[in-house]
C-alpha cells in the first residue's frame, strides 16, 4: 500500500512538472514576451559590446546559443565572423527564429533546432563547440531554473578552453525605504476595511519593482558569486551571513536584491547590471517587505542570514528565508521572515 502510494506521488509530481513546462515554454512563444525582451535596451546593448567587442574571440568558431529565442545572440555572433552557430529553444518561437535566420542572410551559418538542450543532439560533424551564449539570468538572478540547461550543455559540449558569455555573476542584497504608499500598515485599515490578508501576503512574497536609487538606505552587500565555468548543479543553493551598513536616517521598508553579470575578455569585458544606479532591465529588482519598519541612522549596521533555494511548488520558482537584526538608538528589532518568488508573465501581458 504504501508502494502504491509513493508511486502515486511520483506520479503526481511528474505530470506537474511536466504541465509547468508546457506552461513555461508557451508564455515564451507569446510575441508579446519576446518583444518584451528584444526591448529591454540595456540587456542588448551588453550582448552587442561585449559580442561586437571580443570579434577575434568568435570568429572561425563554433557557437552554441542556449534558449535562443528570437535568435539576437546568434545573429550577434555570426555578425562577428562566427563560422557556425546551433541556435536551440524548446518554444514554438523558433518558427519565427528561423525565418529571421533567412531574413539576415545567416541561413549558411546559423541551424536553428527546437527542443530542450537536455534532449537534443547537435548537428552532424559538430561534437564541440568553442563559445555557449546564454541569458540564463531569471528575477533575482535564478528564478526560471535555466542555469541548470547551461550547465548541463556546458559539461556536455563545451570544448576545452571554451568560452561562455555571460561567464560570471554576483547578487546582491540591501536595503530601502518605501516610497509614499507602499507602506504596509495600508493595509490594516483601507477606507475603514481591513485588508490584512494582502498585508500577509505582501509579506511573504517577494515582488519585483522598479527601484529609484534614492530610496537606498544601505551600501548594498555581495551574497553570492558565480563562476560559470566552474559552478556546480544546484548552484542556486544559498546561505550566507550579510552586514549592511545604513548610510542615512530614515526607515527601512525592505531589503531587496540585485545582481550583475560579466562578459568577454579583458581589456573589452562588459558588465549588465540591475542595480537601482543602473539603466531599467526588465529584470527589475526583487523586494522584500519587513513586517514593521526599521528606525535607523547612518553608520548603524543590519545584520543577518540570507538563505535562498528553488521553490519545491514551482521547477521555475525561488524560496527566501531571511532573518535581520537590528540595534537601533532606542530599540533593538530582530526577526525573520520567509518569501516566494513565483516565475509569472511580465507585466502587463
Amino acid at each position: 500500500m504504501e508502494n502504491h502510494l509513493e508511486n502515486a506521488a511520483a506520479g503526481d509530481c511528474a505530470r506537474d512538472y511536466r504541465v509547468q513546462q508546457a506552461l513555461y515554454f508557451k508564455m515564451y512563444s507569446r510575441l508579446e514576451v519576446q518583444e518584451w525582451l528584444v526591448k529591454d535596451a540595456a540587456r542588448n546593448a551588453a550582448y552587442r559590446q561585449a559580442i561586437g567587442w571580443n570579434k577575434a574571440a568568435f570568429r572561425g568558431k563554433t557557437v552554441l546559443d542556449v534558449g535562443c529565442g528570437l535568435g539576437m545572440l546568434s545573429l550577434l555572433a555570426a555578425a562577428a565572423g562566427a563560422r557556425r552557430v546551433i541556435a536551440v529553444d524548446a518554444a514554438s518561437i523558433v518558427e519565427y527564429t528561423r525565418h529571421i535566420v533567412v531574413d539576415n542572410s545567416c541561413a549558411d551559418v546559423i541551424t536553428v533546432l527546437r527542443g530542450k538542450v537536455e534532449e537534443i543532439e547537435l548537428p552532424e560533424g559538430i561534437e564541440k563547440v568553442d563559445i555557449i551564449l546564454c541569458d540564463w539570468m531569471g528575477y533575482c538572478l535564478f528564478s526560471g531554473n535555466m542555469l541548470e540547461s547551461l550547465i548541463f550543455a556546458r559539461d556536455k559540449w563545451l570544448a576545452p578552453g571554451g568560452l561562455i558569455y555571460p561567464d560570471a555573476a554576483h547578487l546582491y542584497l540591501g536595503a530601502i525605504t518605501g516610497q509614499a504608499g507602499e507602506d504596509l500598515e495600508q493595509w490594516n485599515d483601507l477606507y475603514d476595511i481591513n485588508m490584512g490578508a494582502i498585508r500577509r501576503r505582501c509579506e511573504a512574497t517577494a515582488l519585483l519593482k522598479r527601484l529609484d536609487a534614492r530610496q537606498l538606505m544601505s551600501k548594498v552587500v555581495l551574497v553570492k558569486t558565480l563562476d560559470l565555468y566552474t559552478a556546480p548543479r544546484h548552484s542556486c543553493l544559498t546561505r550566507t551571513h550579510y552586514e549592511l551598513k545604513v548610510t542615512r536616517s530614515g526607515h527601512v521598508h525592505a531589503l531587496f536584491a540585485c545582481f550583475d553579470v560579466g562578459m568577454g575578455q579583458y581589456p573589452r569585458r562588459v558588465w549588465l547590471s540591475t542595480s537601482p544606479h543602473a539603466p531599467w532591465t526588465h529584470w527589475n529588482q526583487t523586494v522584500f517587505h519587513l513586517r514593521a519598519p526599521l528606525t535607523v541612522e547612518p553608520e548603524q549596521l543590519i545584520r543577518g542570514v540570507f538563505s535562498l533555494k528553488p521553490s519545491p511548488k514551482s521547477i521555475y520558482g525561488l524560496e527566501f528565508d531571511i532573518s535581520f537584526e537590528h540595534k537601533g538608538r532606542e530599540r533593538r528589532a530582530m526577526g525573520r521572515q520567509d518569501y516566494s518568488l513565483d516565475y509569472f508573465l511580465p507585466q502587463g501581458l
